[in-house]
């Protein structure tokens, strides 16, 4: 496994702006990264609470692993920032699973990026997993027989607005985590790893209502989630324009386990600049999610599910083609939504223009899988319902100048140059050499030409829903100091822990869900090996 160095570690300090004092949160739930005394490391605190495992991060994989600790008959507590547990997994459609099978030799050729160690772990635990949650009580059903996939709490009727049950699975795992004798702090934030004059984890300091308490634990596991909303680490990782990216996902997502991590002496992995999203319409003033206030204030998820997922280009980009501001194509719109994804986000003011004609049009609103999330409704109408921009011209010259007299700035768009690239992307279409082009346009559909008046243009940010870069974790799920050993009692869960994944993604949930049952059960034979909490 890949080695750090103590001067990437600083970097990321230098690049986060984490100052050794510590990590205090504002009034509005976002990271505040001046010191703050009642969150220094000194005697300010009380102890609040004592217990054998502290888990920080409620979402798919905390919840993993503080089931899986409390199993053992160790004494957890869960603290989870928001005021319901499941994390940005409750806005998910609900299929999870290693979308490339459970053959590891299949898997590392179709991912040869992917860390050798977890990885192979995942594949390989992914049907134990399975069984685990099964004997735990919860539902889930095959989305096929063909299929790695698994619906979270069945799949629903086709008339709901999401796949399946996916934040009642959620919640009824948190009650499972109750019934077995943890303890779950909701609204109540992890703020700094405690140590000891060893470098031991020794609990956590946690902020609710403005409160700052400590929890005195045996153990620490990590859980809260990537970085995707921390404007400042997107930038420096991922993109210089991926401030202006749409975060796909709760919002506290922020780094700030990361960041707790590297305060203490722990080393971050690779895979920095890849992540997990999909191309996200814009402007999108709706789309506020990421506001604390406002997400918790969401009373039914399907709502946020629909939003995010209903509007994506995530299954239509393939029917039409990708310009950027130059009015160049840039990408071949068939290879994924994730992958294209990320290439909109390396484009002039990370975005994009998705361009396609009548006949497209009719056939997106046609095909059951185009609509994908869309419930009672044509994808495109839907996205005109929901605020969006969605050009109409009579030709390719006119949609330019309806573009740029709607965003008149410097990254609009250049008119001539897409003409150009719709010209040449029909004659490929028609001489059938689309996969022969210097950008390859090759899709599970059919090349259709965009030649037909009216034509369309739905501009798209590229949106994050999960970062891969994290802090880096051995095969124990041991979070692993500068030194080059792992940190005593500290423990981490991706996407808080890093370096699964590179490039295309292929174990969100799943990936979270078994490394989070490992993290607690290590967690849990650490703690014991020191005695049980009373």
């Amino acid at each position: 496994m890949e080695e750090r160095t103590g001067s990437s570690r600083r970097d990321f300090f230098k690049g986060v702006a984490v100052a050794t004092s510590a990590v205090a949160l504002t009034a509005g739930g976002a990271l505040s990264l001046a010191g703050c005394a009642a969150a220094e490391g000194g005697s300010t605190a009380k102890a609040k609470h004592e217990c054998d495992v502290v888990v920080a991060g409620g979402g798919i994989g905390g919840l993993a692993a503080a089931v899986s600790a409390a199993e053992t008959g160790a004494k957890v507590i869960l603290v989870e920032a928001s005021g319901k547990v499941g994390g940005t997994s409750r806005f998910a459609a609900g299929a999870f699973g290693p979308r490339f099978g459970t053959d590891w030799e299949v898997v590392k050729k179709k991912a040869p990026a992917s860390d050798p160690v977890l990885g192979k772990y995942i594949v390989e635990n992914w049907d134990p997993y399975v069984e685990w949650i099964d004997g735990l009580g919860l539902t889930t059903e095959k989305l096929s027989e063909t299929s790695p996939y698994l619906w979270m709490g069945g799949k629903r009727d086709a008339a709901q607005g999401s796949k399946s049950n996916t934040d009642e699975y959620l919640q009824q795992f948190g009650q499972i985590f109750a019934d077995k004798g943890g303890t779950t702090l909701v609204s109540t934030r992890a703020v700094k790893v405690l140590t000891d004059d060893k470098g031991k984890a020794t609990g956590v300091r946690a902020e609710s209502n403005g409160e700052v308490f400590d929890i005195k634990a045996k153990s620490v596991i990590l859980a809260t989630g990537g970085f995707q909303c921390d404007k400042e680490m997107v930038t420096k990782y991922i993109g210089r324009h991926a401030d202006l990216s749409q975060a796909q996902c709760i919002p506290y997502l922020d780094g700030s386990g990361i960041k707790m991590g590297v305060e203490v002496g722990a080393q971050l992995s690779r895979s920095f600049g890849s992540y997990y999203g999909h191309p996200q319409p814009w402007p999108a003033d709706y789309l506020n999610y990421t506001d604390p206030e406002a997400y918790e204030a969401v009373d039914n998820v399907d709502d946020v599910h629909v939003a995010y997922y209903g509007t994506t280009g995530h299954s239509i980009q393939g029917m039409g083609v990708y310009l950027n501001c130059a009015g160049e194509r840039f990408v071949n719109e068939g290879m994924g939504s994730s992958l294209v994804n990320q290439e909109i986000m390396q484009q002039y003011m990370a975005r994009a223009y998705l361009v396609f004609d009548e006949p497209i049009r009719k056939a997106i609103e046609t095909v059951p899988f185009f609509q994908a999330a869309v419930i009672g409704g044509a994808r495109i109408d839907h996205m005109l319902e929901m605020g969006f921009p969605v050009f109409q011209a009579n030709s390719i010259e006119e949609l330019g100048k309806a573009i740029s007299s709607r965003f008149d700035d410097s990254a609009s768009f250049n008119t001539g140059n897409a003409a150009s690239a719709i010209a040449e992307y029909n004659e490929a279409v028609a001489a059938g050499t689309t996969a022969a082009m210097k950008i390859p346009h090759v899709s599970v559909t059919p090349p259709m030409p965009i030649g037909t008046a009216p034509f369309y243009a739905i501009p798209v940010v590229g949106g994050i829903m999960a970062t891969f870069g994290g802090l880096k974790i051995n095969g124990n799920t041991e979070v692993m100091g500068v030194h080059g050993h792992a940190i005593p009692g500290l423990y981490a869960v991706p996407g808080c822990a890093g370096g699964i994944m590179n490039g295309d993604y292929w174990c969100v949930m799943s990936g979270y869900s078994v490394l989070g049952r490992l993290s607690g059960q290590q967690s849990a034979d650490f703690a014991a090996a020191q005695g049980t909490a009373k």
